[in-house]
């Protein structure tokens, strides 16, 4: 019967691992084989809203002090050259979504705001060609120096018609108000762009506001630990009690159920129509829901303890003031990281793709939809990514490694699971090492979970703040 009972043990094991190794590849074949916008419903929309508030964002900022521009350029821009970057995302849209017109005036757009005339020619003769002749001259009017003659009046209807109040527009009509030399004109379409973009500034002013805050309260939790102060919150399970292969099983086991259940929320989401803002909130938590189950079953009930007190929930006397300054410095040391990660994508040229931090649900979706998604990145990712992450992977692996290779390994791969770039890579490679060296010296998930929490609600605010509002 032993023997019996180990068979079946091996074969599930099995089966769960074919399956996680099935939706690997499956990932896999999509990234490689796929494009980066397909998971972006639409993304001329979703490109015109970032392109357009990023150049009225630059434009606010040259009222900013020059300080503010520099964090700005280090913390959300990562010191990159935004014209020519939007370039090289509206080439790649425009190769994807052919003919779009939209996409062909925003680009021609880009092509003259940074004086790549032989681009505009190209698309002012692909226009002629196909009959439009209004806009042909509207854009050569304003890029390649054609006569105004007394056209200008239908010259800037034709612009104002060309592409959707904002950022474009307005570059159309200042060119054609400086080829006139208008300056009515031209200071009536500044004031216009700077009350526009005055709310903007506002907002990065109090994000930036709010990162400073965090930096000095980072500060605070550097100075905690330097002076030796108790670092425990709570005593968990690190190494976890439990043998290296039997973590092991459990995490493919509980990984090969939650693929199960995402398949089954995939059909039940083809069923009940996209963007579900029930299922979207509950698949999270039902993905996980085996893994826990059998952790809880297989790992922490032999130990005598349940999950909360195993992975560290529950705070030990005295352990709260080592949560606080830990939590700041985690959260402090991650923003750091950022401005690091900025210098270095500024020396090297290298930037993550807009759609990896993309969330139209947050851009534009229907407020259940947004609520939804805030509660899965905010709320849920946070709390069950430290669990799987550091509370079972590297509890597991620091059976037979050393904190330092198994915060590494542990760290790459919650990194690669996220399918980011080289950029996306390094910052949350980096935010997966700190926090399993804070499980490892404070003993508690709660102080990882915090910072995870605050990292994704900034992120999440920049969303909502430069984007939705």
């Amino acid at each position: 019967m032993p023997r019996r009972r180990r068979w079946a043990g091996a074969l599930v094991t099995t089966i769960a691992a074919a399956l996680i190794l099935g939706f690997i590849a499956l990932a896999v074949h999509v990234h490689l084989s796929g494009s980066r916008l397909d998971t972006v419903d639409d993304p001329p929309r979703a490109l015109a809203l970032i392109v357009e508030r990023t150049m009225d964002l630059d434009d606010a900022l040259r009222r900013a002090s020059r300080w503010e521009r520099r964090f700005y350029e280090l913390t959300v821009s990562d010191g990159r050259n935004e014209l020519e970057e939007a370039i090289t995302w509206y080439e790649e849209v425009a190769d994807a979504v052919p003919g779009e017109p939209g996409v062909q005036v925003r680009l021609a757009v880009l092509y003259g705001e940074t004086g790549r005339i032989d681009e505009v020619l190209e698309a002012v003769d692909r226009w002629r060609a196909r009959g439009e002749d209004a806009w042909a001259d509207a854009m050569a009017a304003a890029y390649l120096d054609a006569p105004l003659d007394d056209r200008l009046p239908r010259l800037r209807d034709t612009a104002a018609r060309m592409v959707e109040p904002g950022w474009f527009r307005d570059r159309l009509l200042l060119r054609l108000a400086d080829r006139a030399g208008d300056t009515r004109s031209r200071a009536a379409l500044v004031r216009a762009a700077e009350e526009r973009t005055a709310p903007l500034l506002r907002r990065v002013r109090a994000l930036t506001a709010a990162e400073l805050i965090v930096l000095g309260l980072g500060l605070g939790g550097l100075v905690f630990v330097l002076r030796g102060r108790p670092l425990r919150v709570d005593s968990a399970l690190v190494p976890g009690p439990w043998r290296l292969r039997e973590g092991l099983v459990v995490l493919i086991r509980g990984s090969g159920a939650g693929v199960l259940v995402l398949i089954g929320v995939y059909a039940l989401g083809r069923w009940r129509g996209p963007n579900d803002p029930l299922l979207a909130a509950l698949s999270m938590p039902l993905m996980y829901a085996p893994l826990l189950w059998l952790a809880r079953r297989r790992l922490f009930a032999p130990a005598g303890v349940g999950l909360a007190r195993g992975l560290g929930w529950l705070p030990a006397p005295g352990g709260r003031r080592a949560l606080f300054w830990t939590t700041a410095l985690l959260v402090g040391l991650g923003t750091a990281t950022d401005l690091g990660l900025g210098l270095l994508s500024e020396a090297t040229g290298m930037s993550s793709h807009w759609t990896e931090w993309f969330d139209e649900d947050l851009a534009w979706g229907r407020p259940l939809v947004a609520a939804a998604s805030l509660l899965g990145t905010v709320l849920f990712a946070p709390v069950f990514e430290e669990i799987v992450f550091r509370g079972l992977l590297y509890a597991t692996l620091r059976r037979r490694l050393t904190w330092p290779f198994a915060a590494t390994l542990s760290a790459a791969i919650f990194a690669l699971a996220h399918g980011y770039g080289a950029a996306g890579f390094g910052s949350v490679f980096a935010s997966g090492l700190l926090w399993a060296i804070a499980y490892e010296r404070t003993g508690s998930l709660l102080p990882n979970t915090a910072a995870h929490v605050l990292n994704n609600v900034a992120a999440a605010l920049g969303v909502l703040l430069l984007l939705r509002a």
